[in-house]
């Protein structure tokens, strides 16, 4: 077991030098516009300023974002997916910027609109209220740093105006809007060295289950990868308890990243992330489907 403890120990230490070098592209600036598909625009306040359009469901909703001086589009297709699409559709840009209203506004949204000037671009999320979605949600991050594993996380992320009409294609066919673009994408996606703030999802077990299942649904050899990872490096630990130390650098990290300082409570918590991670992954072996805003989804993009 020393052997293969001892490879894990190395892949990390690999896998932590990435992150550290992370860097963001350089691609001057161009027309690129920041849209919010909601469900709620009585929560829009934090993103007065900030936002060019955002996309409502309803009359009734479009009247409360109007209210609170925003410009909107009425979603012609039906969930975030057709939201999506309406924005690309109707708006003429450079690049568009997709954010969830659960985010917390920072200085990464100037750098993602910066990104999206480059291409697909996207920055990966940090769950500010609810520590144990956190320490399982912070293992999607690990596959951002190789190109090849890369995928838009659906709560930030930009797309180039080339990609539009592909991007409109894919959405219509798709309801999970990240599943969509990261095929369009084809692994051309730029990573931020920066975290975006959000609010809890829902229910915390709910929350990972559906996240396991659709990483599986969406990349059935990358979930078979992650979940037999997951276990070695669980079981290595014991063995090499210096991964729990590369861990909690990580964690920390990350955390700078997200909050401007380091979340000590996260940091803490950090050696219950792969065996989180693990038991997830396994319970979700035996799930066909989930739900994503309010969709059945059983099958890939």
């Amino acid at each position: 077991m020393l052997p293969a403890a001892l490879a894990i120990f190395i892949y990390e230490l690999a896998h932590l030098a990435a992150e550290v070098k992370m860097r963001k592209k350089r691609c001057g600036r161009c027309r690129a516009v920041v849209i919010v598909p909601t469900k709620r625009p009585q929560s829009l306040a934090a993103f007065s300023g900030l936002v060019d359009y955002v996309v409502v469901d309803s009359e009734d909703e479009a009247r409360q974002a109007e209210a609170l001086g925003f410009r909107y589009l009425v979603n012609k297709y039906g969930g975030k997916s057709g939201a999506l699409a309406t924005a690309l559709e109707e708006v003429e840009a450079d690049a568009y910027v997709f954010v969830d209203d659960d985010a917390v506004p920072g200085v990464w949204l100037e750098e993602l609109k910066e990104a999206g000037c480059c291409g697909f671009a996207t920055a990966y999320r940090w769950i500010v209220d609810d520590l144990l979605q956190n320490t399982f949600s912070l293992g999607g991050l690990d596959w951002m740093a190789w190109r090849r594993t890369r995928f838009l996380y659906g709560g930030a992320m930009a797309v180039p105006r080339w990609a539009k009409q592909a991007a409109v294609k894919a959405l219509l066919s798709c309801p999970v809007d990240d599943m969509a673009l990261t095929a369009v994408a084809s692994g051309r996606i730029e990573v931020l060295p920066v975290l975006v703030p959000m609010r809890r999802a829902g229910d915390a077990l709910e929350f990972m289950l559906r996240q396991a299942t659709a990483a599986k649904l969406g990349n059935p050899l990358l979930w078979a990868v992650e979940l037999l990872y997951y276990l070695a490096w669980t079981v290595a630990a014991v063995y090499m308890p210096a991964l729990l130390v590369i861990h909690a650098a990580r964690t920390a990290l990350r955390s700078r990243r997200a909050l401007g300082k380091i979340d000590w409570r996260q940091v803490a918590l950090s050696p219950v992330e792969r065996p989180l991670q693990a038991a997830i992954f396994m319970a979700s072996a035996f799930a066909k489907c989930f739900r994503w805003h309010g969709r059945r989804v059983c099958k890939r993009c």
